[in-house]
């Protein structure tokens, strides 16, 4: 409260040519008051500078998450299609090669990786039954 006292009395009492003129002649440099108030203002100053850092550096760290969370479940959605698309392409393969899967077969396929359905993929073009398959599986 005092500040704005202070504040209000000196703009009703000194006009801003005289306070510019006590400035230019350095008189008010060497005040308790006016260093005071440099101190109070530059204080303020680094405080709503630090929480607008503090607010800009939140609001990037936020929109660099984002960014990061999109990409990775972007790659893996890609990686996941992949999978499945590589799992549909080898269990309809698979029959024309070995005859209808056993539901074992079946689910053994389904729960390769990505890498091991492709190496299937082109192991079973040599596939000349069922037990081609179960060999395969069981290395």
């Amino acid at each position: 409260m005092p500040e704005r006292m202070l504040e209000y009395w000196i703009r009703l009492v000194f006009s801003q040519e005289l306070i510019n003129a006590y400035f230019t002649m350095g008189i008010l440099d060497d005040s308790v008051t006016y260093q005071a108030a440099v101190a109070e203002y530059t204080r303020r100053g680094r405080l709503e500078g630090e929480r607008h850092g503090e607010q800009r550096g939140h609001q990037l760290g936020h929109q660099q998450g984002l960014s990061q969370g999109r990409h990775q479940c972007l790659k893996e959605g890609e990686l996941q299609g992949k999978q499945q698309e590589a799992q549909a392409l080898v269990l309809r393969q698979l029959p024309r090669r070995c005859g209808q899967l056993s539901q074992s077969q079946e689910l053994a396929v389904r729960a390769l990786s990505l890498e091991q359905l492709e190496a299937l993929a082109e192991a079973l073009l040599d596939f000349d039954g069922p037990e081609a398959l179960d060999a395969w599986l069981a290395v």
